[in-house]
């Protein structure tokens, strides 16, 4: 029996051994499970985190929003500079702003090519502030010669731009030269072809030279300009127009103009005075 009673206790040690064994593979390291835990918990802050981060982005790019769209960006002022040809009437209905709207749906660049299409206006510059105030800030052209006759006589500038009729600015006709025999439309805003760049040139230097002295200038078979006291001066082309301008201013100053018919300058240093018979 006691071999058999030493079995049975035998047996009873190796089950009691066998389920301890089984109990110590299951069971966790409390330190192991203590980091698990605090891992677990990082990753729900770490969510949590991006979660509140989103929602303010949301929240304040929602704000933005609002506030563009809010009568705080509205426009509150027009300021409007340089348009003295122009006319402030026209930039503001060129433009196409008025005092509040939006600013976010103000495109500067658009607005600056709605007035420069405006026949005086050379460049534009567009500038919107935070404080609601536009400014439009035009330069102008200058005019430089009148082209064509009559009512239909326009003011162009020195890139062949139709600016105005003479009508509409009668402050400039009397100290400009009137350019004879270009075609070409002359409504405002147009431009007059290449070709007539250079009689507007001559019209121009002219003008500056010697002012009061010459009507017209005639666009033909070379460029001639009518003399306001009588007689014409041939120039031919543009080239050597300095030299041309200035022997006229010669001929004007230091010769006899009675009876003048012609005086060719198409060779600047040796002018050729024709003058028309009879004359006394």
């Amino acid at each position: 029996m006691s071999r058999d009673g030493g079995r049975g206790q035998g047996g009873g040690g190796e089950a009691h051994f066998l389920a301890t064994a089984s109990g110590s593979a299951s069971a966790i390291d409390p330190r192991i499970r203590a980091r698990r835990i605090e891992v677990q918990r990082d990753v729900g802050r770490q969510r949590l985190r991006r979660v509140v981060d989103a929602g303010l982005l949301l929240a304040v790019a929602a704000g933005f929003l609002v506030a563009l769209r809010s009568p705080l960006l509205d426009v509150e002022e027009l300021q409007i500079s340089g348009a003295r040809r122009s006319g402030l009437h026209a930039v503001v209905e060129a433009a196409g702003i008025s005092v509040g709207d939006q600013l976010f749906d103000l495109r500067p660049g658009t607005v600056g090519r709605s007035v420069a299409a405006l026949p005086w206006v050379r460049e534009v510059t567009v500038d919107r502030g935070i404080s609601g105030v536009v400014r439009i800030a035009v330069e102008e052209r200058t005019a430089v010669a009148i082209v064509g006759d009559g009512d239909a006589a326009a003011l162009v500038d020195a890139e062949g731009r139709v600016l105005a009729p003479v009508a509409d600015a009668p402050d400039l006709g009397g100290r400009l030269v009137t350019v004879v025999g270009l075609p070409g439309d002359l409504a405002p805003g147009r431009f007059l072809a290449e070709e007539a760049r250079d009689a507007l040139e001559v019209a121009m230097r002219l003008a500056e030279a010697v002012p009061g002295a010459v009507s017209e200038v005639v666009v033909g078979d070379g460029l001639v300009a009518r003399l306001v006291d009588g007689g014409e001066a041939r120039l031919g082309d543009a080239t050597r127009l300095g030299a041309k301008i200035r022997s006229l201013e010669t001929v004007l100053t230091q010769v006899d103009l009675s009876c003048l018919a012609v005086a060719d300058l198409r060779v600047p240093g040796s002018p050729v005075l024709t003058r028309e018979e009879p004359c006394s």
